[in-house]
């Protein structure tokens, strides 16, 4: 993949992740670092793939990355919840999302061959949502173990 078009996309998924900060009401404080969590996810996920990663492992990745990367941008001792959605929310699988809505209408007035195509396509998009929001939840859960262990290594009270 192309490191300008890493870079373009990064810079999308940024604004995505502050205005979901902003739809979210996060505090100002935070903003800054949503946009930082999703730029870095995004910019993981894509070199990631970009290296012939499968895109659940590179999900998985960045993810991770994202809660490591938001224990770092806060100066407390507990990582606020709304950085790390706002972070990992656009590394979700959001234009199958769409289709599955899409097949989902489709299926409920199709008969024949089309009922058939829309069930294929609804089954399709189903998976590729589920996978990629289970790789967001291990990876999520991944980079807390490690921030609980790193923290308590250095003899702070822990709430991630």
């Amino acid at each position: 993949m192309d490191p300008a078009l890493i870079l373009t996309h990064s810079v999308w998924t940024a604004g995505v992740a502050a205005g979901l900060g902003v739809t979210l009401t996060a505090p100002a404080r935070n903003l800054l670092a949503c946009a930082a969590c999703g730029f870095i996810g995004r910019c993981v996920k894509d070199i990631a793939m970009a290296s012939d990663l499968d895109l659940i492992r590179a999900t998985v990745l960045a993810a991770l990355v994202v809660v490591l990367v938001a224990a770092a941008l806060t100066r407390r001792q507990a990582v606020s919840p709304v950085v790390l959605i706002c972070g990992a929310l656009p590394l979700g699988a959001s234009s199958a999302m769409f289709g599955l809505i899409f097949a989902l209408m489709q299926v409920s007035t199709a008969e024949g061959a089309e009922l058939a195509e829309a069930s294929l396509s609804l089954t399709s998009n189903l998976g590729k949502v589920f996978a990629t929001s289970l790789a967001i939840a291990v990876g999520m859960g991944a980079g807390v173990a490690i921030v609980r262990l790193i923290r308590r290594g250095d003899g702070k009270s822990v709430s991630v």
